[in-house]
């Protein structure tokens, strides 16, 4: 018989002191901030999840991508109206929307004039390349939408390292240490307007060099989505140097979810051995195969107070420090 495994050890222990560890009044969602929520097409309907939200207490809901049936300011701004009209029917108060920009291929790119025009008209956030990175190509695979060659099937790779660089985006120039000028000048923008930005699915090699150009700009809006998601792959001896660089991290409910599988146990050790003013927490919501957004942060911060984070802590991770991402204080 296989030795059971320290995470379900672990999970047994958490369970049967839950009466203890989080007590008769879990913690709540009151002006939390979800920076990273999904509502493409397919995914999460963005009123549906903002009304969610609201109901919540929240306080911020960042879409991280919207339908592209209209331009996504267009849409944010008809779901504000749509869901204020409702809120006051139901007499709550309706949570901030906020969009972001994307440099996938579908989205335009990494190409600086599409990202300024994003921003111009209200993109609260910028993603470096997400699934279309060529370190997201080489670790999990890609669409075949987005990706550069001659592919036939729907889904491409996992690729090897060279192939999955033909393949996709990379930030670093031939040399393979310095930023692309674009990069730079996206950089420039998002601390010029004061919008902040996600590393996304970038290599260690991509995030490091990112991290240094927003320490010469005195930058200090940068966060790293998910760093232990397998499209990600840091590790725990990885994130001192970045959160010492003045980089937040984004751990989110997928990471933890079934489809990817982190130790909830790793994620909070983390955040307390390198202590939560370095943390946000996300849902990473909107995948019809997990729960929806609202749902999927709620439980992600009942899994913090259950292994260990305070109250105080979480509203730290979840309201005062993404609010410090987004420049909203």
């Amino acid at each position: 018989m296989q030795p059971v495994p320290s995470r379900v050890v672990k999970s047994y222990n958490v369970r049967f002191q839950l009466q203890t560890l989080i007590g008769p009044n879990p913690p709540g969602l009151t002006d939390a901030v979800d920076l990273h929520a999904h509502a493409q097409t397919g995914t999460e309907n963005p009123l549906s999840m903002a009304k969610n939200a609201s109901r919540a207490g929240m306080g911020t809901l960042v879409f991280k991508n919207l339908p592209q049936d209209r331009p996504p300011a267009e849409t944010r701004r008809q779901v504000e109206e749509e869901l204020k009209r409702w809120c006051e029917a139901e007499g709550i108060a309706p949570v901030q929307c906020l969009h972001g920009a994307q440099t996938d291929p579908m989205h335009g790119g990494l190409e600086f004039e599409q990202v300024r025009r994003a921003v111009d008209a209200g993109a609260s956030v910028i993603w470096f390349p997400v699934i279309s990175s060529a370190h997201n190509i080489y670790r999990v695979g890609c669409p075949n939408r987005f990706v550069k060659g001659d592919y036939t099937e729907p889904v491409v790779g996992p690729l090897p390292w060279d192939e999955a660089l033909r393949a996709g985006q990379y930030l670093l120039d031939e040399d393979g240490g310095t930023l692309k000028p674009v990069v730079r000048e996206i950089l420039r923008l998002a601390a010029d307007r004061g919008v902040a930005v996600s590393f996304a699915h970038s290599s260690k090699p991509e995030m490091e060099a990112l991290a240094e150009e927003c320490g010469r700009l005195g930058y200090r809006q940068a966060f790293i989505d998910h760093p232990y998601g397998p499209q990600v792959g840091l590790e725990f001896e990885d994130l001192k140097p970045f959160a010492d660089a003045g980089i937040w991290f984004n751990f989110t409910y997928d990471e933890i979810s079934p489809l990817l599988g982190v130790d909830p146990q790793d994620m909070m050790s983390t955040v307390q051995a390198i202590g939560p003013e370095h943390f946000t927490f996300s849902s990473d919501g909107g995948n019809p195969l997990l729960p929806g957004a609202v749902e999927a942060l709620d439980t992600l911060v009942r899994y913090g107070r259950a292994y260990g984070l305070s109250d105080a802590e979480l509203r730290m991770i979840t309201v005062d420090n993404p609010r410090r991402v987004l420049g909203l204080v």
